[in-house]
């Protein structure tokens, strides 16, 4: 997000200006992807203000209230899901569920002894969403610097080697597979909400 103008003694660290990267060839998905900021609770003095809380609290809500969108909801493994504003707002925009998908980050910063409440999730044996939840595994700083592995690579050698991680669906671990169950909710999702789009122009 941009950085807006000085308000008072801090400057605004967040604006409603939107950056667009647009990626086209014949081999690319036709969708687009909204990463907006999370929602904060507390002010940082010299860097956010109350107004930015409002702003960002509007521009969050503005994007996940459209009904024509897909909601991903990003909740690190480990942080407690009860206590994430994000999936309650979800649920709360989404009763029926029909449109958001949640996603699990950071799987390797899980405590150990606490995988199991994550795997919970996976399986939708807690905290059960529609669509369910899907578990990515970005790489760490070092990792970022090593230039003789992709992050794909990094990523499929440890749902592949490391445990418990190594248990799941395959279909619900992995960036790889998490394209083909987007192309999937978004085929679904399009198909209903089509005619709503179409009665809208015609009329």
């Amino acid at each position: 997000m941009g950085v807006g103008p000085a308000k008072g003694t801090a400057q605004s660290a967040f604006s409603k200006d939107v950056l667009v990267l647009e990626i086209a060839g014949p081999s690319q998905e036709h969708f687009s992807v909204i990463d907006v900021p999370g929602t904060f609770k507390r002010t940082t003095q010299g860097l956010t203000t109350k107004d930015d809380i409002a702003l960002v609290d509007n521009m969050v809500q503005g994007y996940m209230a459209n009904p024509r969108s897909v909601m991903l909801v990003v909740v690190p493994c480990n942080a407690d899901i009860a206590t994430q504003e994000v999936v309650e707002l979800a649920e709360d925009l989404d009763p029926d569920g029909d449109r958001t998908l949640g996603i699990l980050t950071k799987p390797d910063l899980v405590d150990k002894g606490a995988e199991n409440d994550v795997i919970k999730l996976i399986e939708g044996k807690q905290h059960r969403l529609k669509l369910g939840w899907h578990l990515l595994r970005n790489p760490g700083q070092a990792e970022l610097l090593d230039q003789t592995k992709t992050r794909n690579a990094i990523e499929e050698a440890f749902f592949n080697q490391v445990g418990p991680w190594n248990t799941l669906d395959k279909e619900k671990v992995g960036v790889k597979s998490l394209r083909c169950r987007l192309q999937e909710i978004l085929a679904i999702h399009i198909r209903r909400e089509f005619p709503k789009v179409r009665s809208n122009i015609l009329f």
